[in-house]
């Protein structure tokens, strides 16, 4: 009996058998090639700004206090030595008898409270029609007058006024010169150490995650019911 129905069967196991192998192949072997998405994990780099402190010498400005020296005068001239009071009184020209020179006087009275030494140059015009100049010295006491002459030999005036003169004077300490101290102020500069501010650029090495598609085959059979 088994040997019937072995025989009754075998034709349709044989027509079955291809029906079923095509059927475990659409089921089951990876033959459809798809693509899908994950998120993926990575190191990156990246630049970040720190701020920092740093010392610095710093300039700043201050006004420093300095003695200076500023001449005060109660009237004019403003000099320390001044030339003591006097007047010229008078003067006189004479010529030699003989006409080969000259004499000259100028009489000075010295009002002062001191005593001196004045001294005179004399610009004189010859009778030969040039010029010249001769000086004379003379020491003259407070309150006294006294004569400062000078000789010329070679030639006459050409008159007796003929000449001119210029006279200096002793000097004595102006009263009205006064030498103050006076405090005044001027900028300088100085440095000081600061603290100051910077941003300065630092790399870290990060994980970050990122989506990427990847590819893989599946059976037929998925591909018509998941994709």
């Amino acid at each position: 009996m088994w040997k019937k129905l072995t025989a009754k069967w075998k034709p349709l196991a044989i027509g079955l058998g291809p029906v079923v192998f095509l059927l475990l192949v659409f089921s089951f072997v990876p033959i459809m090639r798809v693509s899908y998405v994950v998120e993926e994990t990575y190191q990156a780099t990246e630049t970040y700004y720190v701020r920092e402190s740093y010392t610095a010498m710093e300039p700043y400005t201050v006004m420093e206090p300095y003695i200076e020296i500023e001449i005060y005068c109660d009237g004019e001239p403003c000099e320390k030595f001044i030339p003591i009071d006097y007047s010229v009184i008078g003067g006189e020209g004479y010529n030699y008898i003989d006409g080969s020179g000259c004499h000259i006087e100028l009489y000075i009275k010295n009002t002062d409270v001191i005593g001196g030494t004045f001294t005179v140059e004399f610009l004189i015009i010859l009778q030969t029609g040039g010029t010249t100049t001769i000086a004379g010295s003379k020491y003259i006491e407070a309150g006294s007058i006294g004569t400062v002459s000078a000789s010329y030999e070679g030639a006459p005036l050409k008159t007796r006024h003929s000449y001119t003169y210029s006279v200096d004077a002793p000097k004595k300490l102006n009263p009205a010169y006064e030498e103050v101290e006076v405090i005044r102020y001027r900028p300088v500069t100085e440095y000081r150490e600061t603290i100051k501010y910077r941003f300065v650029p630092e790399e870290v090495t990060v994980l970050k995650t990122r989506i990427v598609t990847r590819y893989k085959r599946v059976s037929s059979l998925e591909y018509l019911t998941s994709y």
